[in-house]
């Protein structure tokens, strides 16, 4: 399945998607999204201790979504994780 742009919100590139004049490709959104696909991550938030109970959270997002700064996302959820919110 294609990414989706209602899953990139909050992604560190998603002002390519708002611009009103193309950029130096022509294009007006985000290159990755074309080849994203839409999948499952555990979310955690940047300055959060991976032991806590609930630090993660399970998501749906595009593969290409980053937050640097403000989440880390794991394909697999860690041996240790306790309380994974959905």
């Amino acid at each position: 399945m294609a990414g989706n742009r209602e899953h990139c919100a909050g992604c560190r590139d998603d002002f390519y998607n708002h611009r009103e004049t193309p950029g130096f490709d022509g294009s007006t959104e985000c290159w990755n999204l074309k080849s994203a696909e839409i999948v499952t991550r555990y979310r955690l938030h940047w300055w959060t201790a991976p032991t806590v109970a609930g630090a993660f959270r399970k998501v749906t997002t595009n593969s290409c979504h980053h937050e640097p700064g403000q989440f880390a996302f794991y394909k697999e959820l860690p041996d240790f994780a306790v309380d994974v919110r959905g």
